[in-house]
């Protein structure tokens, strides 16, 4: 069940912020919240990482809905583990965020109270918001770039392959083809030669640097 939904057990203003709920779901049920049901209050609560979405979810709320007061608390909760004879194996403690957003003016103001927004800066922040989804909506009905990627040569994407007829890359002859090429007159493989004709072969030795001599100076 998501942390942005109500159960049986608590009040639909009670709302409970987690990792997993998203800022938009949770302002839209709030709006709605004090909107349909006339509610003038709304608590929020949030633990640990999730701290940041909950100041996130107050500060446009406060935009959208002129004239709410707020009040912060802070907590910690320990988190126990413990094993099957119930002994403590860890204990670990994490921040706890409250906050209450009411039209109404709180009579125990705590050390965390805000008061109400100043109407020209709510306007300033709100018109900021606005053009920011404006921008939003243009950039979803463009369709996605269409340049070259990252890493694409350039003009050279044909040139690259094999430029021989029959050879290899760059027209090299493949191996134990001794066909000629257009305009030679003998073929260019090692190891083979014109008919008649001793030719070097791989491994052939050089004069007299053959392979396995050795020489003695006396």
């Amino acid at each position: 069940m998501s942390s942005t939904q109500k159960d049986n057990k608590k009040a639909p203003n009670d709302i409970r912020i987690g990792m997993n709920s998203r800022p938009r779901n949770v302002i839209k049920y709030s709006t709605s919240v004090m909107d349909e049901q006339k509610l003038t209050e709304l608590k929020f609560s949030a633990v640990g990482g999730s701290i940041g979405r909950l100041l996130e979810i107050v500060e446009v709320l406060k935009v959208l809905k002129p004239g709410l007061y707020q009040q912060n608390r802070i907590t910690s909760v320990a988190y126990q583990t413990v094993d099957s004879n119930n002994k403590l194996l860890n204990q670990r403690l994490y921040p706890k965020l409250e906050v209450i957003l009411s039209k109404d003016e709180p009579k125990n103001k705590t050390e965390g109270y805000q008061g109400q927004l100043e109407e020209n800066k709510r306007k300033e922040i709100e018109k900021i918001m606005n053009e920011r989804k404006e921008r939003i909506e243009k950039n979803k009905g463009k369709g996605p770039a269409r340049g070259r990627g990252r890493g694409t040569p350039r003009g050279r994407g044909r040139r690259a392959g094999f430029r021989g007829r029959r050879g290899n890359f760059r027209g090299r002859p493949r191996r134990g083809d001794s066909r000629p090429r257009r305009g030679d007159s003998r073929p260019r493989g090692r190891g083979q030669g014109n008919r008649g004709t001793p030719s070097r072969g791989r491994g052939a030795p050089r004069g007299n640097r053959g392979r396995g001599t050795t020489t003695q100076k006396q």
